[in-house]
């Protein structure tokens, strides 16, 4: 992967660097979730840390370097793609019908339909953490991934480091 080579060869990149290499659909999956999300919480009115932390609970998301990301997975009850967002969710957030394959494939509409439904549980529930109880459950409760996702503060300390 010639972005990877490139990490490697320069380990002075500076982080508005890694943001705009983010922007490209060819740049390596962690690089363009760093990008999504921060974007796309900005965008959205989710505090970084929350946005960070949600994508870290579903699909293990650790950070701009972590080469190995995985970002296309699917969960036994049919969440999809990096944010494990369901077709009937995102049907009633995004109104409109998408496939599979988008949703699961595409980070940068999964990562603002997730943007986008948080910030509408927010505004429903006035509550981080009932919004992501609701997020992980469908019901605005607070379990330990609400918890998570609220207080963990420092979620940098999930990421992988450059090496």
């Amino acid at each position: 992967m010639v972005v990877y080579k490139y990490y490697k060869e320069n380990s002075n990149i500076s982080n508005d660097e890694l943001f705009e290499l983010g922007s490209k659909k060819n740049s390596p999956k962690s690089l363009q979730m760093y990008y999504n999300i921060d974007k796309f919480s900005d965008k959205y009115d989710i505090p970084k840390h929350i946005a960070y932390n949600i994508s870290y609970m579903e699909t293990r998301y650790r950070g701009p370097y972590d080469w190995q990301y995985e970002s296309s997975r699917s969960s036994p009850s049919g969440a999809l793609g990096p944010m494990q967002i369901m077709i009937s969710t995102s049907r009633k957030v995004n109104k409109e019908s998408t496939s599979t394959s988008k949703l699961k494939n595409d980070i940068q509409y999964n990562v603002e339909t997730s943007m986008k439904l948080l910030h509408l549980l927010y505004e429903k529930y006035n509550s981080w953490e009932k919004a992501c109880g609701a997020y992980n459950t469908g019901r605005p409760i607070v379990n330990s991934y609400a918890k998570f996702c609220v207080n963990n503060l420092n979620y940098k300390n999930n990421w992988i480091k450059y090496e």
